[in-house]
C-alpha cells in the first residue's frame, strides 16, 4: 500500500527517512538492553518481527490481502526473498548487539546502503541509475564507519 502525500513527495520521503532513522536509533538502544538483560537474540528477533507484523496487519489488513491476492505470482517470490533477507538482517543485528556496543554495531549495520547500491547497479539498471555522487557518498560512509570502528578499539 502506498500512502499518497498531500505535499511535496520529496519532502515526504525525507521526513519518512528521518522518522525511520529516529525509530531505528531508539530500537537499537532498546534491543541492546533486551538482548543483554532480558531475552536471547533469537527470541527478541522473533517477538519484534511478530509484534511488527501484528501492527502492520492491524493498520493495513483490508488492503494488504487484496494486494497480495492480485499480485503477480513472481512478485510473491520477490516479497518472500525480501522477507528472508530482512529476517537474516534482524537476526544478525540482534546477535551483534549482544556481543558488541550499540555505538559500534549501529554504524556498521547502517552500511547496508552500500550493498543496496551494488545490487541496484547489477539488478535494477533499468529502474534506477547509480550516479558518481552516490558512489562518492558511499565511499565517505565507509570511511566514516572505519573511523568509528577504529575509535572504539582504543
Amino acid at each position: 500500500m502506498r500512502i499518497q502525500p498531500t505535499f511535496n513527495p520529496v519532502l515526504y520521503g525525507y521526513l519518512a527517512a528521518f522518522i525511520s532513522s529516529f525509530s531505528y536509533g531508539i530500537a537499537a538502544v532498546v534491543t541492546k538492553k533486551v538482548v543483554t538483560d532480558i531475552a536471547a537474540p533469537m527470541i527478541t528477533t522473533a517477538y519484534a518481527l511478530l509484534f511488527g507484523t501484528m501492527i502492520m496487519a492491524a493498520i493495513f489488513n483490508r488492503t494488504a490481502y487484496q494486494e497480495v491476492k492480485n499480485a503477480p505470482k513472481n512478485s510473491l517470490i520477490y516479497m518472500s526473498l525480501a522477507g528472508i533477507a530482512g529476517l537474516w538482517g534482524a537476526i544478525f543485528y540482534h546477535l551483534a548487539l549482544l556481543d558488541s556496543q550499540v555505538i559500534l554495531v549501529t554504524p556498521v549495520s547502517s552500511t547496508y546502503p552500500l550493498i543496496a547500491i551494488i545490487m541496484t547497479s547489477i539488478f535494477l539498471r533499468r529502474l534506477e541509475k547509480v550516479h558518481i555522487r552516490t558512489v562518492i557518498g558511499a565511499i565517505i560512509v565507509v570511511v566514516g564507519v572505519a573511523l568509528i570502528s577504529l575509535g572504539q578499539t582504543r
